[in-house]
């Protein structure tokens, strides 16, 4: 007596990145879905990353159809004895795009980190643009102006900039 188990996996991990496309920032998950006016949460992360100690990452997105609530920082340049810099630069509600800029970084030049890891959570809530509009796709960018550097601010290639998406139903 046999069987045959055939087995037709399919993963969709964003931090499964090609070996030519590493170092990478990337967003996980790469799609949410929410309602008009509710949450979508997404994380930045750096993938296989050797030697840094400082990460601009530069996310552009539709102003008109989402709002950044929240930003806190990841865990990535967390050691428990030294405590990274973090801060970020809101986008200007007036401007069509929204640029926000993450800053997470190490005062001085003895630390840096290796690997993979969580740079920050962004939190986006939906608005609702028309009265008519009820559901729609919103495109996150991370922007080619996001960096990795070393202690001496020299910067570590980025070879995969990833994009995500916000279904509103």
């Amino acid at each position: 007596m046999g069987c045959d188990i055939v087995a037709n996996l399919s993963y969709n991990n964003p931090l499964d990145v090609e070996d030519t496309e590493v170092p990478a920032l990337v967003f996980s998950p790469e799609t949410a879905e929410t309602g008009v006016g509710g949450t979508a949460v997404f994380k930045v992360y750096a993938v296989q990353v050797s030697g840094v100690s400082g990460i601009h990452a530069q996310i552009t997105y539709d102003n008109s159809t989402l709002g950044v609530t929240n930003v806190v920082p990841g865990d990535f340049l967390n050691d428990g004895q030294l405590s990274p810099m973090f801060f970020t630069k809101p986008a200007n509600p007036q401007t069509a795009t929204g640029t926000l800029d993450i800053y997470y970084f190490f005062l001085g030049s003895e630390v840096t980190r290796d690997g993979s890891g969580t740079v920050a959570q962004i939190n986006f809530t939906t608005k609702q643009t028309t009265a008519s509009q009820t559901d729609g796709v919103s495109l996150i960018e991370i922007t080619s102006e996001s960096e990795f550097v070393d202690p001496d601010d020299i910067p570590i290639p980025i070879n995969f900039l990833g994009q995500g998406t916000v279904e509103v139903q």
